[in-house]
């Protein structure tokens, strides 16, 4: 990795997000005993869009897939609802199971989906956030999706927020957004979860991550920081969040109309009540001045789909349905 920027040249995980991408020109191109698909459009010979662009995995990389971090706690019906729904979800290679509970190991009293995919679960030692990020040796993949259990998107919100992390490997790519904000009055800096048309973090419930900052949440970040997320049992996708921005100087990338979600029958989430969002506050003042500063940066936009909300004619198919 580069010797003048976080980590430097001494810390060297296995991959990095940080790699040129392809000419232009290469997915038209295919060699010699080359067998792999190449672009539709030279096929067709005209543009790309409806069912040949979700078929085809276009992008400045080659063709991959991403694996899916599921952290869970006690809360069977909520999991098993959460792996049906991602029942022939595409280009997935597998799902991960953190199984957070350090009490009572997953039993028969559990029911398991028929899946697609390898579903491995991983007991922890301990409960903590943090074993959201763990740098598992089951996560085969770059890209990581990390979820919550009772987060709910259609597959094709997923699909498209993998296209957009795969055109910007080194940033998170999530959904609902946050942004921080200075508290003049009190003198210091706040989270907040209103509507604005600034955001300066996105929710790691729901967001792309190369597998790289797992790496670094886990084995390079201030480790007094991953302390005071098991101190107050939250605040793990804000020290992500500030993580990422403090090696990239860039904000996180919002895909979608999404500003929350909501889960039918989750009562017992750990950010239902108000103590939650005052320890959000605290954490933005405590890891700021860890770093030394305010690594989070803000932004005023974020992505769709290249087609969203584009009128088409009637013989044309949009790049997604919703999104």
């Amino acid at each position: 990795h580069r010797w003048n920027s976080p980590p430097g040249g001494l810390f060297m995980p296995p991959m990095s997000p940080f790699v040129e991408p392809k000419p232009s020109g290469w997915q038209h191109i295919r060699r010699k005993g080359d067998e792999r698909k190449i672009h539709p459009v030279v096929e067709a010979g005209g543009a790309l869009w409806g069912e040949p662009f979700q078929n085809y995995l276009a992008g400045w990389h080659e063709p991959e897939r991403f694996t899916i971090v599921l952290l869970t706690f006690r809360r069977p019906l909520v999991l098993y609802s959460a792996l049906q729904r991602l029942v022939n979800l595409a280009r997935l290679d597998r799902i991960v199971v953190v199984w957070n509970d350090d009490e009572k190991a997953p039993g028969e009293e559990i029911s398991w989906p028929q899946m697609h995919v390898p579903v491995e679960v991983i007991r922890v030692e301990r409960n903590s956030l943090n074993n959201r990020f763990l740098p598992l040796d089951s996560i085969q993949t770059e890209a990581v999706l990390s979820l919550d259990d009772d987060t709910q998107l259609r597959h094709e919100e997923v699909d498209f927020a993998f296209r957009t992390w795969r055109e910007n490997r080194h940033r998170l790519v999530g959904f609902p957004g946050r942004f921080h904000s200075w508290d003049a009055r009190h003198g210091g800096w706040s989270y907040n979860a209103n509507f604005s048309c600034e955001l300066s973090m996105v929710l790691t419930g729901a967001a792309f991550i190369h597998k790289f900052y797992l790496y670094m949440y886990s084995d390079y970040m201030d480790a007094r920081i991953r302390a005071h997320v098991d101190k107050v049992m939250n605040c793990e996708d804000i020290a992500m969040n500030m993580l990422v921005s403090h090696m990239t100087q860039l904000p996180p990338i919002k895909v979608t109309l999404r500003w929350t979600f909501h889960c039918v029958g989750c009562s017992d989430s750990l950010s239902s009540n108000t103590e939650h969002f005052n320890e959000r506050h605290q954490c933005m003042n405590v890891f700021a001045d860890i770093y030394g500063y305010m690594p989070l940066i803000k932004t005023q936009t974020r992505v769709d789909s290249v087609l969203f909300k584009t009128r088409l004619p009637r013989d044309k198919g949009k790049c997604y349905t919703f999104v």
